[in-house]
């Protein structure tokens, strides 16, 4: 009987033991299933959109004026300080960002947070990119972000939301805004859709076509997107009332057609990667890829294609839209052929694909050939700077220098160099050119207005 008694007490620890493993695998199994069934719609937006959305701060330059009395004269002096806050979204994996045009405004830089890989898009840790803008739509309040490449790894892609429509939201379906407000973080907030078709004064401006919504948003969630519970990008967050008016859960956001309007007018081949197919197009009537010019010194200048003509397919896929063209567009590889499936005049034409090639952008070699000089774009929308001057050309020969500001040619008004090429699609040898002209002088800037003639 002791023997009995001593066998089981030097058994008992090992029962104690297995006891609380036992005890132990049931409840982590019990709190793995508690998490999974909390895992609702909403937190699954949460977790497959979180990467792509940015953080935005701009800096500004400022100017202060002051007299002094010991010079008797007018002083002034520019400095930078702290501008906007704001928000945005990935759209593209080459680092193209949707957010709002006065997230942006007189911005001297801006500066894009983007999640670090590996934080969980806590909105804690995050890696700082410098960005350009690429195309600011003042009328609707967007803009476009070019982030600018990480020296150490300049071809990375990012995370980014393809982007939704808007034309069957339902007023009171549920919705989700994400944004990184007052500096916070990566923040999270959920509301319904409380009207549609709204109208709204901003800053003297009369916007309409706003989607009103309950979820909160505050300052610095400005420009960053808007989901439905299926995680469906459906807007871009713009304004709420100022509480000290009493209003209380009423927001506003774009509704991702117009986004998509934006990002079709603006996110052309040629800007985005240098190349191009020589073709302007526009949207139809039904938004569809419309060809309005085929330019004449462009890779599609002999192809057949005509203005008019629609573009409904590109390689194998479909391109219902003009927005849909523009990101097939992009995402080929340079130098690689593109076959357009083309339907004039409501069917499709008989020789099957129009076959192009992308091709570097011929702005450098058209502009030293006709004009003698090469520019650079400023980086503002003030026109282009004279990069260098070929010996014995026609810049040349009416004295034009290097660092010259160019803002007209003829009657074509030169913002960048985009405009610069299309002036010189038309240009042709013998064409008396008017010139307009910036130029820098220790007492100021002076314009000055010339000729040249084209070689």
């Amino acid at each position: 009987m002791r023997m009995r008694t001593h066998a089981v007490a030097a058994f008992l620890p090992g029962l104690l033991v297995l006891g609380a493993l036992l005890i132990g695998a049931p409840a982590t199994a019990s709190a793995e299933g508690e998490i999974e069934k909390r895992r609702n719609h909403i937190t699954q937006v949460v977790e497959k959109r979180r990467d792509a959305i940015v953080s935005i701060r701009t800096n500004r330059i400022v100017k202060r004026t002051w007299y002094d009395i010991w010079t008797h004269s007018r002083q002034e002096k520019l400095y930078e300080r702290d501008g906007g806050l704001g928000s945005g979204a990935i759209f593209h994996p080459d680092g193209y960002v949707i957010t709002n045009a006065h997230v942006i405004s007189r911005a001297s830089n801006i500066f894009v947070g983007i999640p670090k890989p590996g934080s969980n898009g806590n909105g804690n840790e995050s890696v700082e990119r410098k960005a350009l803008p690429m195309a600011i739509d003042i009328e609707h309040d967007l803009a476009i972000l070019r982030l600018l490449p990480d020296p150490t790894n300049p071809t990375a892609k990012y995370p980014y939301i393809p982007l939704g429509r808007s034309n069957d939201l339902k007023v009171g379906e549920t919705i989700i805004a994400m944004g990184h407000p007052f500096r916070l973080g990566f923040t999270v907030t959920t509301g319904i859709v409380s009207g549609l078709g709204r109208s709204l004064e901003l800053g003297g401006r009369e916007f309409d076509d706003f989607m009103q919504v309950d979820a909160a948003i505050n300052p610095g969630n400005s420009g960053g997107p808007l989901f439905d519970v299926t995680g469906r990008w459906i807007g871009v967050n713009t304004a709420i009332y100022n509480r000290a008016f009493g209003a209380e859960g009423i927001g506003f956001a774009i509704p991702a057609d117009r986004v998509r309007s934006l990002i079709a007018k603006a996110f052309k081949r040629r800007v985005v990667t240098g190349d191009w197919l020589g073709v302007e197009f526009a949207a139809g009537k039904t938004g569809d890829a419309e060809v309005q010019h085929v330019y004449p010194k462009g890779p599609a200048a002999r192809s057949g294609l005509r203005s008019g003509d629609v573009i409904v397919g590109i390689d194998d896929g479909p391109t219902a839209t003009l927005y849909d063209l523009r990101m097939a567009l992009v995402a080929r590889p340079s130098g690689k052929p593109i076959r357009l499936l083309v339907k004039r005049n409501g069917r499709l034409l008989r020789g099957g694909p129009i076959r192009l090639e992308l091709k570097p952008l011929p702005t450098e070699r058209l502009s030293a050939r006709h004009l003698g000089f090469t520019a650079q774009d400023t980086g503002d929308s003030d026109g282009v700077r004279v990069a260098s001057i070929r010996a014995g050309g026609p810049a040349e020969r009416m004295k034009l220098r290097q660092n010259d500001l160019i803002y007209g040619l003829g009657e074509w008004k030169i913002r960048n160099t985009e405009d610069l090429l299309m002036f010189l699609q038309f240009v042709e040898p013998g064409d008396l050119v008017d010139v307009k002209i910036q130029r820098r002088l220790r007492r100021g800037n002076q314009k000055y207005e010339g000729s040249m003639k084209a070689e």
